[in-house]
């Protein structure tokens, strides 16, 4: 009977010893969500270069378990008709709209391929101080020598090469635009499929401003 007794406890104590270690497994995985999620809100915070923050996440549901609500799936499409993919949005349909962009977007949507911002107004900036609307001097600044860029108005309108400016080393690509639509009669030198260095005379009169950037995680 004793020993019947005694073999009941040592279930019992186990079973308690188990479920005791759950707790607080559960307990520490929760915590570490936390202090995970409360440095990402730190990191986004900062008003130096919270665009260069973005790209430490790696995940939608990262995103989601930091910005919840202000995160929505979309979809993007490729240029000259190429197709479509997902892709997730950050604060969408707001002047701070962040495009997330992903190498496995069919499930997962996880492995970071790039960000982009477009909108005008936009709060978002990278550590530089580069934003949608710097100008072309600014950029040449930036990148710390003249660049070149391709001419307007067609699908690869004013795509950016840094030349092996400082820039092209950050992973920053982006696109220029004339400072309003109605120029482009006066500049009809700068249209189409061809490349345009930013020194040139026609460049320098425009004084094109960027419209979008896209960013890449360092190699």
């Amino acid at each position: 009977m004793m020993k019947n007794t005694l073999h009941i406890l040592l279930i019992i104590f186990l079973l308690n010893s188990c479920e005791n270690e759950t707790k607080k497994s559960t307990t520490k995985a929760a915590e570490t969500t936390k202090k995970t999620t409360k440095v990402a809100k730190k990191d986004i915070s900062k008003v130096d270069y919270p665009l260069d923050s973005l790209l430490a996440f790696d995940s939608e549901e990262a995103l989601k378990k930091v910005f919840g609500k202000h995160i929505k799936r979309s979809v993007g499409y490729y240029p000259e008709g190429m197709g479509e993919y997902e892709m997730t949005l950050l604060f969408p349909d707001s002047k701070n709209q962040v495009e997330f962009v992903w190498e496995e977007d069919s499930s997962d949507m996880n492995k970071l391929q790039y960000i982009r911002i477009f909108s005008k107004g936009t709060d978002w900036k990278t550590k530089e101080g580069i934003t949608i609307g710097t100008t072309m001097k600014e950029l040449e600044v930036f990148n710390k020598k003249p660049f070149a860029f391709f001419g307007f108005e067609w699908d690869y309108s004013g795509s950016i090469d840094w030349k092996d400016g400082t820039l092209s080393k950050r992973n920053i690509y982006g696109n220029l635009e004339l400072p309003d639509a109605t120029m482009t009669g006066q500049f009809v030198d700068l249209l189409g499929d061809i490349s345009i260095e930013t020194s040139s005379k026609s460049a320098q009169k425009a004084k094109p401003i960027l419209r979008e950037i896209i960013m890449k995680r360092a190699n």
